[in-house]
């Protein structure tokens, strides 16, 4: 008689200890949303990307000297304009993480900010600070789910 190996994992009835790294869809939801929020926060409202326009074109943009112009503010904001940023969202949740996204139309402006050296989400004056608002969340559910799951047994089953 041979014991295959899949066999015998099979017999492994999952229990709830393994649940432990699962982490709700709400969570992820949560997540999502904080992270969207925080973006808007660092980039709109603490100005974290700073930067300086020329000093001719601060001087033509303080005086409306452009057309269509919607702002006379001599300081940049070349990250996105305020509807660009309100559109930066959660667009789907996975079961194990969340996309966020532009829609089309601002995602060419996006990346052609970018390319002038503007980045929404720069490493170190957003994502940082994003990334340790995350990792807090993951680790309280993680804290969570062992309080919840972990004095459970592992229970095996060998044979039928």
């Amino acid at each position: 008689m041979s014991l295959r190996v899949s066999s015998v994992l099979q017999g492994i009835k999952k229990n709830r200890s393994s649940r432990i790294v699962d982490i709700p869809l709400k969570t992820w939801d949560d997540i999502g949303d904080s992270i969207a929020n925080q973006t808007r926060t660092l980039v709109r409202d603490r100005k974290v990307l700073g930067g300086s326009y020329s000093t001719k074109y601060a001087q033509m943009k303080g005086s409306r000297k452009f057309r269509n112009q919607s702002s006379t503010s001599t300081k940049p904001d070349l990250t996105l304009t305020g509807k660009m940023l309100q559109d930066f969202q959660r667009t789907k949740v996975l079961k194990d993480g969340v996309d966020l996204g532009l829609s089309n139309y601002n995602v060419q402006k996006y990346e052609a900010n970018q390319d002038r050296g503007w980045d929404m989400l720069d490493d170190s004056k957003v994502l940082e600070p994003i990334a340790k608002n995350v990792n807090s969340r993951i680790s309280q559910a993680i804290d969570k789910n062992i309080k919840t799951w972990a004095s459970e047994p592992i229970r095996i089953n060998i044979g039928k």
